[in-house]
């Protein structure tokens, strides 16, 4: 054990970690079985130096790595690196990060005297396997002043939540396992709420899918297949191409098993630990406990109305305007119908389960999508509108094969959520293509522009057209119960970008969270999974100030030495916990960012 000790000191001196000498690692090693690990960037591999210090080049590993760098298993599988290198890079610090440029494949070899530091990355990583686990590490940090915890599962967060410099990093894509329940009874409820699927944290979407669909049914999860269905996910909200008829995962997920950070495992549902189980439901991860597993209604599995209608990637900036006004006209009837899934700047996916348009051989589907199709063909575009025998062989089919290399990249996302009153007049519409017009402005291609269908449409509002939403019992903004799309905008950024080039980009990305603000007033809010995370107004954006104030108080009862921290989730002080060494890179450009705004 000495050896080990001395083995995991010396890495957190070369890692960066606060009073790295003075923490008795070998003790908390100890007690997690040898499974505390030292989180060096894989990249390391291909520096000559790392943390100032003369590193020798693995010629074997770094070819490995450049060969399978925007590869999905190769950053999900392993801890120190993330699907998004926002985790990985001091935004605010080009000479603080340890990465490649994977603009072509392999990825760029560095040159010599390129700079390899620690970046945002973890000290510290440890595979939980066990409630005990997770545990362990909250009371180690309770005794031991300045370790400070993050939480990764698989690393495709985009707003620095699952990383942070110096932090012992609890990562938990290694819980996997799932139980499908006939008829699941909540843990101490008196009635059972159907067929359900129990998903452990790590298991991604693309499992759970066909898991589901072995079982003849059908579960809500994200689009992606290797995003966890269990963890940021619902805890975000939970949008999903079935959320118009279904309900946002959030709706759907009855029961999660959690390790607060008091150390204690406890099931969360509508009759324990209500006030959490509320909380967990739309009010953000990283802020309550770590996620052991979620328990999640399903439904039968059933034929799907499919549409899938693309234009050539080559259309003009006028052509792909034009292309998103039809959808923007043609959207509010879409949903009244029960349809979800994503639009585009070239695109148009939207799915549905209802029978009225499965039942037809998709003659009704064709009709509803007729003027999408005939604007796609007349552009030299493909259009597919059919009956699909399942969710599950359109998703493995079309969408299972562009996932496998989606990462390493390096860009931010500002979304605001565009409430159904817009779509109801040309004015509104208008409104949103002028924005589009700005947009174009300040270096932003409306070919690449991306908007999910995924809100609670047709489930919350049956009753009458202007119906204000009840209470569904979940703590996310009610601002989604208000809109029918999400408008998102993204920003590229070069991995050799300078600290200028980082600044004006962002600067401009958060010029557009603050014109889509205005634009959709009081009625919007923010995916705070997708969003710009120099948010000026965030507690409002992502929470709504009525729910963060009720948040806030239950994270208080649960973490009340606050060992859960992440940035801008409920509990973060913007006054005080932006001066720890973690969040110093998100501190810095958000600065200078306001000033730009000011300016």
């Amino acid at each position: 054990m000495g050896a080990k000790s001395s083995f995991l000191t010396a890495a957190a001196a070369m890692t960066g970690l606060a009073s790295a000498s003075e923490v008795p690692w070998d003790t908390l090693n100890s007690t997690v079985s040898g499974r505390l690990q030292p989180a060096i960037p894989i990249e390391k591999a291909c520096f000559t130096s790392y943390n100032g210090h003369p590193n020798t080049v693995d010629t074997e590993t770094c070819d490995f790595i450049r060969a399978n760098y925007t590869s999905n298993s190769l950053r999900i599988d392993n801890p120190q690196v993330y699907m998004q290198l926002t985790n990985q890079i001091c935004v605010s610090d080009p000479s603080d990060q340890c990465v490649l440029d994977a603009k072509s494949l392999p990825a760029t070899m560095p040159s010599s005297n390129s700079t390899c530091r620690t970046g945002n990355v973890p000290s510290y990583f440890l595979e939980v396997k066990t409630a005990a686990d997770v545990s362990a590490a909250f009371n180690f940090a309770k005794e031991n002043q300045g370790v400070e915890i993050s939480v990764k599962n698989s690393g495709h967060d985009f707003m620095t939540r699952s990383s942070g410099k110096g932090t012992l990093n609890l990562w938990t894509h290694k819980l996997q396992g799932m139980t499908y329940h006939d008829n699941f009874k909540p843990q101490g409820c008196e009635k059972s709420v159907g067929a359900a699927m129990t998903v452990m944290a790590g298991v991604s979407t693309g499992d759970a899918y066909n898991f589901a669909d072995a079982h003849n049914a059908l579960i809500m999860g994200p689009y992606a297949p290797s995003v966890p269905i269990s963890a940021g996910w619902v805890t975000g909200g939970g949008h999903n191409v079935f959320a118009p008829v279904f309900g946002l995962g959030a709706d759907r997920v009855v029961e999660f098993s959690i390790v607060t950070p008091d150390g204690v495992e406890r099931v969360a549902n509508e009759q324990q630990n209500s006030d959490l189980f509320w909380a967990l439901r739309g009010g953000g991860g990283g802020a309550f406990g770590v996620i052991l597993s979620a328990t999640h209604r399903v439904e039968p599995r059933t034929p799907i109305a499919y549409a899938d209608i693309h234009l050539p990637s080559n259309i003009s900036t006028d052509q792909a305007l034009d292309w998103v006004k039809l959808l923007a006209e043609d959207s509010l009837a879409w949903g009244y119908a029960g349809w979800g899934g994503h639009v585009g700047g070239t695109f148009v996916t939207h799915f549905n389960p209802l029978p009225a348009l499965t039942n037809d051989n998709g003659t009704a589907a064709r009709a509803a999508f007729q003027r999408a199709t005939d604007f796609a063909i007349a552009l030299g575009g493909t259009s597919h509108v059919a009956v699909e025998e399942s969710f599950s062989t359109i998703f493995n089919r079309d969408m299972v094969p562009k996932d496998t290399k989606m990462g390493g990249n390096f860009h931010f996302t500002t979304t605001r959520l565009m409430p159904t009153s817009m779509f109801e007049s040309a004015e509104g519409i208008e409104t949103l293509i002028q924005y589009m017009h700005e947009a174009i402005d300040m270096g932003f291609d409306p070919r690449s522009f991306y908007t999910p269908v995924t809100t609670p449409f047709v489930y919350k509002a049956n009753d009458t057209k202007n119906a204000e939403p009840k209470d569904y019992g979940t703590s996310m903004t009610q601002a989604w119960y208000k809109a029918l799309w999400h408008v998102e905008s993204s920003k590229a950024i070069p991995v050799g970008s300078t600290y200028q080039e980082r600044l004006t980009a962002l600067t401009n990305l958060t010029t557009l969270t603050v014109k889509l603000e205005n634009i959709m007033g009081a009625d919007g809010g923010s995916y705070m999974n997708e969003a710009d995370p120099y948010t000026p107004d965030w507690k409002e954006s992502f929470y709504g100030l009525d729910n963060y104030e009720k948040l806030l108080k239950i994270k208080n009862k649960y973490d009340p030495q606050s060992l859960l921290k992440c940035w801008k989730c409920v509990g973060f002080d913007e006054e005080k916990d932006s001066d720890l060494e973690r969040f110093a890179c998100n501190k810095k450009i958000q600065a200078d960012i306001i000033k730009g705004l000011k300016a």
